[in-house]
């Protein structure tokens, strides 16, 4: 398998990570039904989540439905970057909205870190490997 295949695929999976699974992740009791959530916070999350799934869709399709074009890559790989990023530029803010990672009954800790830090962080770096594999 080439090392543009292998690309192609790990842009795959983080885009299957950030767009698919959170419409199992979020919408349910700890996010999206969630009654000790505000009525305004619960639209704001599934609308999130709709926004991700469509944006990882024309990642999917940019990456194979464009036959590899480099223009396609590229783009996809900034969608992927703007999801993931702003999830990291979230972090950053936190403190100045008094933001959490999770909270009580939500997502559990990996080895006494958030699961949010480590999928998201994974699958950045998947991205970003993924990328450079296809272009280099």
């Amino acid at each position: 398998m080439t090392g543009f295949m292998v690309g192609k695929i790990l842009m795959t999976i983080s885009a299957v990570m950030f767009g698919i699974i959170p419409l199992f992740v979020d919408l349910n009791k700890t996010h999206a039904t969630n009654p000790l959530w505000i009525s305004h916070a619960r639209f704001h999350v599934v609308w999130q989540v709709i926004m991700t799934f469509l944006i990882s869709i024309l990642s999917l399709y940019l990456i194979w439905g464009t036959s590899g074009h480099f223009e396609g890559l590229l783009i996809s790989f900034c969608l992927g970057l703007t999801v993931l990023g702003s999830f990291f530029i979230n972090i950053l803010l936190m403190k100045y909205y008094k933001g959490t990672l999770s909270d009580e009954g939500g997502v559990p800790k990996i080895s006494n870190v958030n699961a949010n830090l480590v999928a998201f962080t994974f699958e950045i770096i998947l991205l970003i490997i993924g990328y450079l594999m296809v272009v280099l």
